[in-house]
């Protein structure tokens, strides 16, 4: 059993998600696919696409879809096994190779 910062007393076991487990780890990965998104849709409004013939407001609704497309995407690239495997031991992991419970 392990006390966190704020006090309360928290069990660890098999059906404890890695988000409770390793929250800043999730908050790492979090932010990095908000960042991937960001990067895509500052790289379509400002390289790649012309959309001057249009209304300010249906520029930046694109550019909105654009960015949630593209943060969808980098989250889910994050949960696939071999992206997984890969990033086991950097801070972008989710943490399970750490544990004792998933040693081999």
């Amino acid at each position: 059993m392990e006390t966190p910062k704020h006090g309360k007393q928290v069990a660890f076991t098999d059906g404890t998600p890695t988000q409770v487990a390793h929250p800043w780890r999730a908050v790492i990965r979090t932010f990095v696919a908000w960042a991937v998104g960001f990067l895509v849709a500052w790289l379509a409004r400002t390289l790649g696409i012309d959309l001057t013939e249009l209304e300010p407001a249906i520029v930046d609704s694109i550019t909105v879809g654009v960015w949630a497309v593209a943060t969808g995407f980098a989250q889910w690239l994050l949960t696939r096994p071999a992206v997984v495997r890969l990033l086991e031991h950097t801070p972008l992991s989710t943490g399970v190779e750490t544990e004792d419970r998933y040693a081999a």
